[in-house]
């Protein structure tokens, strides 16, 4: 597995949209420092329990690395939506349908938080 340096908001995002404006205010109000975000790209199905496991130790390995700070240094969406989950019960059925709605459901209640 190899990492790439240089993702960065305004690559992902068309320049008229609004949005880069907000994080653009964002970075500038609240920066947090040396933050750093990173995105998987094709990332593996995730209503396959094997392929979130799998995630998880990308994640754990990540945060495990020499001079890391381990999870609390970290913010990672599905662990936010696995809690949610766990509390409404509202996922993991391993098909794709329930896994999409409930991902759905998550993000429409917690849409404001910055996790992805």
């Amino acid at each position: 597995m190899g990492m790439e340096q240089g993702l960065d908001y305004d690559k992902l995002l068309i320049k008229t949209d609004p949005v880069v404006r907000t994080i653009a205010t964002e970075l500038e109000l609240f920066h947090g420092g040396d933050q750093i975000d990173i995105a998987v790209v094709k990332a593996p199905d995730m209503t396959k329990p094997m392929n979130r496991k799998r995630v998880e130790q990308m994640i754990h390995d990540f945060e495990h690395m020499i001079f890391g700070i381990g999870p609390k240094a970290t913010q990672v969406w599905i662990r936010e939506y696995q809690k949610y989950a766990n509390i409404t019960g509202a996922y993991l059925q391993n098909d794709h349908q329930s896994w999409v709605e409930g991902v759905y459901q998550w993000s429409r209640l917690f849409a404001f938080y910055k996790l992805w």
